[in-house]
């Protein structure tokens, strides 16, 4: 029998309760003060609560909307045969917040450990266990954090977890083109510009990625769809910088444009 509380915040929100053995259904208002705890480290005192989820409501009534669904959370989380406090955590200073000491397994929380770590290594430090530990965080990224959430505070995060994301991508792509292994390097790079079709420096190491790989036509290709994305999203030319590196690639052999030149 399962005795972890299992919770996906990538892509769609699932909580799974190891007392029941399947998904919790709660409602959006519920799941959303749920995801909102998940995502902070410690307690959070319940004014902030009061202001984020129900700011623009009376007093007396924001103060009713939170105690039921702190209350409906907690029937949830802790039914009968759960003691209290197990997972959902409650002080005297007013203060709500998960048990991070209880069993538990949450994507975010192995997610931005492990990226922490691993994005903080230098260049020159990072080898095949690193690249695969990487991969294995890409794999718990299913999707946008909270896609089905449009609050302020849910955007915020989504764009500072989607920015690790594509962080991750960037130092895979670094790592197998030091390595000279560009068919990897341009599947990261693609995936990167998948998500951020803006990203012209990803542009410009796609460019040289295939230019070394021998494929000139798509390096070239790269080039005039950067063009394409910046006049039809922005309305502005490539960067000087990127105009220099295709006058370049055809000019010059696939030897003649080092990686290690500026991206």
């Amino acid at each position: 029998m399962q005795t972890t509380l299992h919770v996906t915040l990538f892509g769609t929100v699932q909580v799974t309760h190891p007392s029941q053995g399947e998904r919790l259904n709660l409602a959006p208002g519920v799941q959303a003060l749920f995801a909102y705890l998940l995502l902070q480290s410690r307690p959070v005192p319940r004014d902030v609560l009061l202001e984020v989820f129900w700011g623009e409501r009376p007093p007396a009534r924001a103060r009713n909307s939170l105690n039921t669904a702190i209350w409906r959370l907690r029937q949830a989380l802790e039914p009968d045969g759960i003691a209290p406090q197990t997972y959902l955590l409650s002080n005297s200073t007013g203060e709500v917040g998960f048990n991070w000491e209880s069993q538990h397994w949450v994507d975010v929380e192995c997610f931005s450990r492990q990226t922490h770590r691993l994005l903080r290594k230098p260049a020159q430090e990072f080898g095949p266990a690193d690249a695969a530990q990487i991969e294995e965080c890409l794999a718990l990224y299913r999707g946008e954090l909270l896609e089905s959430l449009y609050d302020d505070w849910a955007l915020r995060e989504r764009e500072r977890y989607r920015t690790i994301h594509l962080n991750c991508l960037a130092r895979l792509m670094e790592y197998h083109a030091g390595r000279r292994s560009f068919e990897q390097s341009i599947t990261y790079g693609q995936e990167i510009l998948r998500h951020d079709p803006l990203r012209e420096d990803v542009h410009r190491c796609l460019m040289r990625f295939y230019l070394e790989n021998g494929q000139r036509a798509l390096a070239q290709r790269q080039y005039h769809r950067c063009c394409e994305l910046l006049e039809q999203e922005m309305g502005v030319p490539p960067l000087e910088e990127t105009q220099v590196l295709y006058q370049q690639l055809a000019a010059t052999t696939p030897a003649g444009v080092a990686f290690g030149s500026a991206p």
